[in-house]
């Protein structure tokens, strides 16, 4: 009996992982990094212009650092970003090609910002340091 026993034990799977553990890898990793990186490279550019004299020219996110300062923003873009990533993955699961396109929108709309925070700190000199003249 005791053999039987031993037997149907080896049977029976060794190492079930709950349904939670089993979930799919995410489709557009890549992407997701990109667009990561660009909405973090939004708030650092961002925060920086503020602190030179700045100001946010997006309504809501100005509502948002005006009342919660920077951990407001943060809150407030990675939220946004975790949406679009919900989003993609979502998407992605019924229809690949649209679910690409989806994160690649994201990450081009992600770049403007960025783009134009650049642009304006090197027109205005504020990533250049100039030692003062005795």
């Amino acid at each position: 009996m005791m053999a039987l026993q031993h037997q149907q034990h080896k049977l029976q799977p060794q190492n079930q992982s709950p349904a939670w553990l089993s979930v799919p890898a995410m489709r557009y990793q890549d992407g997701y990094v990109w667009f990561v990186l660009l909405a973090s490279l939004d708030i650092i550019l961002t925060w920086y212009i503020l602190l030179k004299g700045g100001m946010e020219v997006n309504p809501v996110a100005k509502v948002v650092i005006d009342r919660w300062d920077i951990a407001g923003a943060i809150a407030f873009k990675f939220s946004l970003v975790l949406f679009v990533v919900v989003a993609c993955e979502i998407v992605g699961r019924h229809q690949d090609k649209l679910g690409k396109r989806l994160i690649l929108c994201a990450m081009f709309i992600s770049a403007f910002p960025v783009l134009w925070s650049l642009t304006l700190l090197f027109m205005r000199g504020f990533l250049i340091y100039l030692q003062p003249q005795p």
